[in-house]
C-alpha cells in the first residue's frame, strides 16, 4: 500500500497524468471514495497522461463513457446506479476496454474477479478541513507492478 497527498485538483491530476504516461497494458483502476473527493479528477488526468484531448466528465448518467488515446483507449465508468453482478455484466466493461485502460467509480467488491484483468485501486480521502486537499491510498495486485513500470514495484 502506498499513501500519498494532494493539496489541490491540478496535484491530483498531475499525479493521474503520470500514471497515465506510465501504463503500458491493461488496466483496472478501482476509484473509492465519497461524493466530491477527487475521483473523476484523477480520471482527467490519467486521461491526459493517456494522450487524450477530450474533455473528461463524471459518466454518472451515461454509466460508461470511452475516450481513444494516443497510446491506449480509456474506459470511464460509474457503477453507482448498478445493482448487481449482471448489470455490470450486462455493460460489456471488458469488451469495451481490451487492451486498455478502465478506470471504475464505484467499483463492485468483486469487479476484479469478474473482469479478469489487472487492477490497481485508490480510496480517496477528503483532508482535516482543508476541502483541497486528499489523501490517496494506493493498493494493487503484484501483476501492476509490471503494467505500471514499477511505479509500484
Amino acid at each position: 500500500m502506498l499513501e500519498l497527498e494532494t493539496g489541490s485538483a491540478e496535484a491530483t491530476q498531475r499525479l493521474a497524468e503520470r500514471v497515465g504516461q506510465l501504463v503500458a497494458g491493461p488496466l483496472v483502476i478501482l476509484l473509492c471514495g465519497d461524493y466530491g473527493c477527487g475521483k473523476t479528477t484523477f480520471v482527467q488526468g490519467l486521461a491526459r497522461g493517456l494522450g487524450i484531448d477530450s474533455l473528461v466528465r463524471s459518466p454518472s448518467y451515461n454509466i460508461m463513457k470511452k475516450y481513444e488515446g494516443e497510446r491506449l483507449p480509456l474506459v470511464h465508468a460509474d457503477l453507482y446506479r448498478t445493482g448487481s453482478q449482471a448489470d455490470i455484466e450486462e455493460l460489456g466493461l471488458l469488451e469495451e476496454t481490451g487492451e486498455g485502460i478502465l478506470a471504475v467509480e464505484w467499483p463492485g467488491a468483486d469487479l476484479p474477479e469478474l473482469l479478469g484483468l489487472p487492477w490497481l485501486r485508490i480510496d480517496f480521502r477528503t483532508g482535516n478541513g482543508d476541502e483541497n486537499r486528499r489523501v490517496l491510498m494506493f493498493s494493487w495486485e503484484d501483476e501492476v507492478a509490471t503494467v505500471l513500470g514499477g511505479m509500484f514495484g
